[in-house]
């Protein structure tokens, strides 16, 4: 069951557009232009050219650029799917293959035969796309202080807790067209996604060890 949905999952990203959500932000970079919408901001922003796209729902106004936001742009939304708050504006990147997952306070991604979990510190959410074009998944962090993202690359993730998406929070990311997730049957099997207890984490952030039961997955 749990590979099947995995599968299913990956099957309906694949079919969405290379555009993904990465954040709500109160404040937009300088250089954003105002568009008249044709069809939806996000098709609008990709249709001229521009690398991101940022969506008033609560004015119905699109505005479309090619600079990411800075981290301290960054709002807290409604939920750990990225629902952004009435008057946040929604951001999209365009030209990614990386479909946006869910937000986790804690997640811990698999290493596999063909890509190795890794983390390291980038400048932007893009230089995290860049750097694992091959990973399976992938999870970022923007440090709102250091001004700076924590990218963490590799297989589909062995563990994780659904947290709103905000300040210390990771922003998950699938990849449907890397080569493990084109495997079918591949994706799951071997690492199984556990959603975490309150106690369970606690634990895991002290470091007294890792929780060995699962309680739900992607």
């Amino acid at each position: 069951m749990l590979v099947k949905r995995l599968l299913n999952f990956i099957a309906l990203v694949t079919l969405v557009r290379a555009q993904s959500f990465i954040g709500c932000v109160d404040n937009m970079p300088s250089d954003t232009n105002e568009v008249e919408i044709e069809g939806d901001c996000q098709s609008t922003c990709k249709n001229q050219g521009y690398e991101y796209a940022f969506w008033s729902a609560f004015e119905t106004d699109c505005q479309c650029g090619n600079s990411p936001p800075k981290t301290f742009m960054y709002n807290v939304a409604q939920d750990e799917y990225g629902k952004c708050l009435p008057y946040d504006r929604e951001v999209t990147k365009i030209h990614v293959p990386f479909q946006f997952h869910l937000c986790a306070k804690t997640i811990e991604l698999s290493s596999t035969k063909l890509v190795k979990a890794t983390s390291t510190i980038v400048s932007t959410m893009s230089e995290c796309f860049d750097l694992c074009p091959e990973a399976d998944y992938i999870a970022i962090a923007p440090q709102w202080v250091k001004t700076t993202y924590e990218c963490r690359c590799g297989g589909m993730p062995i563990s994780y807790n659904p947290m709103i998406c905000g300040e210390g929070t990771f922003y998950g990311y699938s990849n449907p067209s890397s080569k493990g997730n084109r495997r079918k049957g591949t994706a799951g099997k071997k690492s199984k996604p556990q959603r975490l207890g309150k106690q369970q984490v606690e634990k895991v952030e002290k470091g007294e060890g890792r929780p060995n039961k699962y309680y739900g997955a992607l």
